[in-house]
């Protein structure tokens, strides 16, 4: 029976099936354990706590990619059914990185999230891309190198190496103010959720924990992907694509 007056479950059973229901919503155990279960979770757990997040975040920082001037970079952690895809785009002006499209596609057919990756990677100011090509991003990974150049396109495996080096140069980014991001609450929770732990073979790995509705951590390693992509030396590649046969030159930057 539910109390008439708060709308509270009364009952054991109901309460059990309430406290179901919010834990399922929440974003992750961490929240679950802090909101719900009065457990103080310690911020320094946290690869990036939230106020040096909130450094970063800037208002308004979106715009449409046909706004874009100068140099663009991104970053595609692939997902098709229970992990997200997200494409993260990155404007860079000198030094400094400011998002400008965030691009989150859940249980998206693959036909269909490469349509949307390849209107993205025909961007006349696109300088390079780093998509992961871990497990079921092979084929997406591998596609958009045919199709674009291995010069444009890095496929990029997972492995517990890789993920320091991209987190740790997140991390830096984050700690310079060289990177800009969206005023978001599901970007925030994404990047603030990854924890570094080590193993029992003393190896240290950075994962996070899965939220049903929010992915694994996934806006975190776009990101982390497109900063990579950010940070390789750059050389111009004129691309002339013609029924998948492609046409590469190389122009050495001087």
């Amino acid at each position: 029976m539910i109390d008439k007056i708060f709308g509270r479950p009364t009952t054991q059973a109901e309460r059990e099936e309430w406290l179901n229901e919010e834990r399922k919503n929440c974003f992750d155990d961490y929240t679950w354990l802090q909101e719900y279960c009065c457990v103080a979770i310690d911020e320094a757990c946290a690869f990036l706590p939230y106020d040096l997040i909130s450094t970063c975040e800037m208002p308004d920082v979106l715009k449409s990619l046909d706004e874009i001037k100068h140099d663009l970079y991104v970053g595609i952690d692939i997902g098709r059914r229970k992990d997200l895809t997200v494409i993260w785009c990155l404007e860079r002006f000198e030094n400094s990185k400011y998002t400008r499209k965030v691009k989150t596609l859940e249980k998206t057919p693959f036909h269909i999230q490469y349509e949307i990756i390849s209107e993205i990677l025909k961007h006349p100011k696109l300088r390079r891309c780093c998509i992961d090509s871990t497990g079921i991003g092979m084929q997406l990974a591998e596609t958009a190198q045919r199709d674009f150049g291995k010069y444009r396109v890095e496929a990029v495996m997972f492995t517990n190496k890789s993920k320091e080096e991209m987190a740790f140069n997140l991390r830096t980014n984050f700690e310079d103010k060289s990177v800009f991001i969206p005023t978001d609450h599901d970007i925030r929770e994404d990047l603030h959720s990854i924890r570094r732990v080590a193993t029992k073979a003393g190896n240290i790995r950075f994962d996070a924990d899965t939220a049903e509705v929010n992915g694994h951590a996934d806006r975190f390693w776009a990101l982390a992907l497109a900063l990579i992509a950010c940070s390789v030396p750059y050389s111009p590649v004129e691309i002339t694509t013609r029924k998948r046969y492609e046409t590469l030159k190389l122009t050495e930057a001087f």
